[in-house]
């Protein structure tokens, strides 16, 4: 087995409108959203999916407030777990929005795999994309490794696009201990994106959103890690003992709906 092990790092939090996360609702809602990187170990590689918000500037400080202290700084959180920036040998990014490459800086020796759609509009983004992204974030020295669909880093580590949120947007899938780590980026920044079909308010596509999303619920066996969920801050489930661990990372028979369609916005 290729992995070794894989924990969920932090780079504290921020603020922002809830209304960003989930279409149609929470408008007005400030929300302290978790910054909650992935290390992935393996037998070849040690690697990081996104990087935080790092240190935002002035005028992004006025809508977004960084709540963090000293020991969880991505650098020091990734001390704790024996690592050095410098032995980081991948950086996956799920899209290149400021709060999911700020520390992209830090890792002097990464790779970084990008979808070569996100990179292109990163540089050059729509009008009502444009604040999302700050070129000195993505914009490093280092190798990037642009790739087009999916792309698999090494056995039981594989990359799946998930457009919708962002052009180039795309997961990490990761078998290990019988289950499918997925980690969804801003496709499901919530749990309630994959539990009732919600689409994120800010999008680039929603119907390509939607399909990105009945992807990740096909998954088979899966462990979902939302990325801006504040209560979910560590990878915890009990792994599978009766089952053998599956081949194929989809079901053939899941279905990519549920009874009443998607949530339209109204409160349960």
């Amino acid at each position: 087995m290729a992995v070794i092990d894989v924990r969920l790092l932090t780079d504290g939090f921020f603020t922002l409108d809830k209304s960003f996360l989930v279409f149609g609702k929470y408008q007005g809602t400030k929300y302290k959203a978790a910054l909650k990187p992935l290390l992935v170990r393996t037998e070849k590689e040690n690697i990081i999916v996104d990087t935080g918000v790092g240190n935002l500037p002035p005028n992004y400080q006025k809508f977004h407030e960084v709540i963090r202290t000293r020991e969880e700084e991505l650098s020091h959180s990734l001390k704790k777990n024996g690592l050095r920036p410098e032995e980081i040998t991948m950086v996956v990014n799920t899209h290149l929005h400021f709060d999911h490459c700020g520390n992209n800086r830090l890792f002097p020796n990464s790779k970084f795999l990008v979808q070569i759609d996100e990179i292109r509009y990163a540089y050059f983004p729509d009008r009502f994309m444009r604040i999302s992204y700050l070129r000195p974030f993505f914009d490093v020295e280092g190798d990037y490794l642009p790739v087009r669909g999916n792309y698999e880093i090494e056995e039981g580590v594989e990359v799946l696009p998930t457009p919708g949120h962002t052009i180039g947007h795309q997961s990490l899938v990761v078998k290990w201990k019988g289950r499918n780590i997925v980690y969804a980026g801003d496709a499901a920044p919530l749990p309630e994106n994959i539990e009732r079909r919600n689409i994120t308010g800010m999008i680039y596509s929603g119907s390509q959103g939607l399909e990105s999303i009945d992807t990740l619920r096909r998954i088979e066996n899966p462990v979902y890690i939302y990325s801006h969920d504040n209560e979910q801050l560590k990878v915890e489930f009990r792994p599978y003992t009766d089952s053998p661990i599956r081949t194929s990372l989809f079901s053939r028979h899941a279905s990519t709906r549920s009874s009443t369609g998607p949530d339209q916005g109204n409160e349960s």
